[in-house]
């Protein structure tokens, strides 16, 4: 798999990003007065990568000294105040709160009336109390059971009744649940949504319910599991803690290096000896042709030692 996701890069993903290099930068360059960089020169000649990682929401990887995982840039240590209706709400909500978004992209109030009606029953059964960001005014809400329009959801996180977290499981949110503690219950659209909820799960700090028009039943029956089991946010609250215990925010990691690079005119210290290094030493070719010489010499050696004296042997029987 890893060959064919190499092989599909270099054939076509890179031929993609040359011709999109050449036409939006190359020109750029040139009117500066300056050389423009080949595209395969340009794509080795990089002084810092911020990545969106971090070990707690993926495995241990070898990267280069000039990769920083900041995952989690994006929220900010000082919890804004929630609104003084959600504030009540969430204080008040003494079995706990299910907070449930779909983001931005995706709009439940799209869902099939059907559907719609099928979750609130679901949700009705329930003896906590019900959080969903709602683009429009349902009728007929059960009592436990509370719309917004618009959510602060870091703030709603942050909050300790909140005890759990329905979400299409997109980068940030997923982010903000590990950052707070909280279990989720995946229900993923597009793009990386799909790879995100399977992280939450292999994790152990989620479960995953598929968009379809039977839903409702499938997000009743991972409810049961998610409230019944303590496991999922016991784990939640173990990936928190090694989130957390870090030197520094990622914010602040973020700045640092940017600094670092510019102080020190590019980081090359930082960078990768792969760089520079041949590609016949990358593939060993160096060390294989060593070991073949020193085997051939070994044989070569051996078989003049053994054929001497199996000559002098044939001698003195004659």
């Amino acid at each position: 798999m890893y060959y064919e996701a190499y092989l599909l890069f270099f054939s076509y993903f890179n031929k993609i990003d040359e011709e999109n290099y050449k036409m939006l930068f190359e020109e750029v360059i040139r009117k500066r007065g300056r050389v423009a960089p080949s595209f395969s020169e340009l794509r080795y000649n990089t002084s810092l990568v911020l990545g969106n990682s971090h070990v707690s929401l993926g495995r241990p990887t070898r990267l280069p000294q000039n990769y920083k995982p900041v995952r989690g840039y994006h929220i900010n240590p000082e919890i804004k105040p929630l609104p003084n209706d959600l504030q009540k709400l969430l204080d008040n909500a003494k079995n706990g709160l299910i907070f449930f978004s779909l983001g931005s992209n995706v709009k439940s109030k799209y869902m099939p009336e059907n559907l719609k009606r099928n979750l609130l029953k679901v949700f009705a059964g329930l003896k906590q109390t019900v959080l969903w960001k709602f683009e429009e005014n349902l009728s007929n809400l059960p009592s436990n059971v509370h719309i917004v329009q618009w959510a602060p959801q870091p703030s709603i996180l942050a909050h300790p009744n909140c005890i759990l977290f329905i979400t299409h499981g997109g980068s940030l949110s997923l982010t903000e649940a590990v950052y707070f503690a909280k279990p989720i219950i995946g229900v993923p659209v597009l793009a990386d949504q799909f790879t995100n909820v399977g992280m939450a799960i292999n994790l152990g700090i989620g479960l995953k319910v598929d968009l379809s028009y039977d839903m409702a039943d499938d997000l009743k029956v991972a409810l049961g599991e998610a409230l019944s089991s303590s496991s999922y946010t016991a784990k939640a609250k173990e990936l928190s803690l090694i989130y957390h215990h870090r030197p520094a925010t990622p914010a602040a990691e973020l700045v640092h290096w940017v600094e670092h690079v510019v102080l020190t005119h590019g980081a090359p210290h930082l960078r990768s000896a792969a760089l520079t290094t041949p590609w016949y030493q990358k593939v060993y070719l160096d060390l294989i042709a060593v070991i073949l010489a020193v085997f051939y010499v070994l044989k070569f050696t051996i078989s003049r030692l053994f054929g001497r004296k199996s000559t002098q042997k044939k001698h003195k029987v004659n």
